[in-house]
């Protein structure tokens, strides 16, 4: 099926831009790819849109040409299915060579040095996944294995220092390298199947470091627009974060909460003040949230003789959904719930992303401790407690 429509899409191409003006051109060798179709794309945000495409000659040599007013990102790709990534500004006359049995690995690029430097980053790219591999290879073959543990402890270990290693080599390949298109690349490539290298939360400066040189470079070119708006989210996101740790972070006041009860009263946060109080947010329908509710059972038995108490808060949206889970789970403190869900008002309030969430009180109401579960809770409830 991807033949048919790598041909059809070629057809396309050939007909609609035979007397379009050409301002680069792709040409090259690829060994053992004799009359294969090689098509030349551009790669959008969306999708890839065929530009040209050609049969590979006998002596493996074709030719490609395309028009662009702005730098782009094109995926050359065989009928085979293998594909290379380029980087193409107007006026650029690249040669690639390659093998048609490993082209990704393979593949040498002249006359552009965004596209030998994107080839750099695609070979150390290759090689940290090869290793991630050889890992994943030595685990399958130790599942049977006494030492299983021990096994898995060690592959943790060395995976972890791939990782490290490979964001290591790709922060410095942009700090070196931060007004080549190759590093707008750098910043999204990853080692596997959501396993991104760079994190814009983690590593936004580096993120913003390419954004400034690309917004100088190609302002105009949708990739760098995409990248710009992520900066901008993400600074937002940065400022909305520092705000709410000043709100909710170690010594601040938890806000205030005052929410019905199952029996229909309202009970406050605030009347449990005096006491050190754990403000746990859960619902009947958290799985994780149920597995840690005998924790909180434990900690309470044993505590709550010496002053200890619980505000569970619910983001249930079923009344008798969270009856349920309160009985079953036997919960004997305080709970409250609006029974609103995520619309819950607790939900902005304390930048509620997932549950279970808690934060610990201390008898004046000020936050001491953040998403305590099981034996974090116990040993900060022993230090407070003895």
């Amino acid at each position: 099926m991807k033949k048919i429509l790598i041909i059809l899409c070629s057809i396309l191409v050939m007909a609609s831009c035979k007397d379009k003006e050409y301002n680069f051109e792709v040409t090259g060798k690829i060994q053992d790819a004799e009359n294969q179709l090689v098509v030349l794309n551009e790669m959008t945000l969306e999708n890839l849109v065929p530009v040209d495409s050609a049969r590979v000659k006998n002596d493996g040599e074709f030719e490609l040409k395309g028009f662009t007013d702005v730098a782009k990102f094109y995926s050359l790709q065989l009928e085979n299915g293998s594909s290379i990534t380029l980087a193409l500004t107007p006026g650029d006359e690249i040669e690639v060579t390659a093998s048609a049995e490993d082209m990704e690995h393979s593949y040498q690029v002249e006359g552009s040095d965004d596209s030998k430097m994107i080839r750099q980053l695609v070979k150390r790219q290759l090689e940290a996944i090869k290793k991630i591999s050889r890992l994943s290879t030595i685990y399958q073959d130790s599942i049977e294995s006494d030492n299983l543990l021990e096994i898995k402890a060690e592959l943790d270990s060395t995976y972890d220092r791939i990782m490290n290693e490979h964001k290591a080599y790709t922060m410095n390949f942009i700090r070196r390298n931060s007004r080549s298109l190759a590093s707008l690349m750098a910043l999204y490539h990853d080692l596997g199947p959501r396993n991104y290298v760079m994190n814009p939360s983690a590593d936004l400066e580096y993120f913003v470091l390419v954004d400034s040189a690309m917004q100088d470079l190609y302002p105009t070119s949708e990739a760098v627009k995409a990248l710009h708006k992520l900066v901008i989210d993400f600074k937002e996101k940065q400022k909305q974060d520092k705000i709410m740790e000043e709100r909710l972070g170690i010594g601040a006041v938890a806000p205030e909460i005052a929410l019905p009860t199952p029996r229909g009263d309202t009970i406050s946060l605030s009347s449990l003040r005096g006491n050190y109080v754990l403000l746990d947010f859960w619902a009947s329908w958290c799985n994780p949230c149920r597995e840690e509710n005998p924790t909180l059972v434990k900690n309470y038995k044993k505590f709550n003789p010496k002053g200890f108490e619980i505000y569970q808060v619910s983001l249930d949206k079923n009344r008798e959904a969270w009856l349920k889970g309160i009985k079953e789970d036997n919960l004997n403190w305080t709970h409250v719930s609006d029974l609103k869900y995520w619309n819950s008002r607790v939900v902005p309030v304390y930048h509620i992303q997932g549950i279970p969430s808690n934060f610990l009180l201390d008898p004046r109401g000020r936050i001491i401790g953040k998403d305590l579960r099981g034996e974090e809770l116990d040993k900060k409830l022993r230090e407070i407690y003895n």
